[in-house]
């Protein structure tokens, strides 16, 4: 039991040394670009949507 509580002498260097932080806020970075990227996605898809649809039911001359 006393096995499992001890900790990992590289986990308490990459937390005590601030590099956990590092990784948490590039983590952070990579996945607010991502969605950001994927609303403009969909913002572009509905505006083609909305203007394929406006011309499909449009009259024709």
């Amino acid at each position: 039991m006393f096995i499992l509580l001890q900790t990992n002498p590289l986990e308490g260097w990459f937390i005590g040394s601030g590099k956990a932080y590092v990784v948490v806020g590039v983590a952070c970075v990579i996945l607010i670009g991502m969605a950001w990227w994927l609303l403009r996605a969909e913002n572009r898809l509905s505006r083609m949507e909305k203007l394929l649809n406006s011309k499909k039911n449009a009259p024709s001359d």
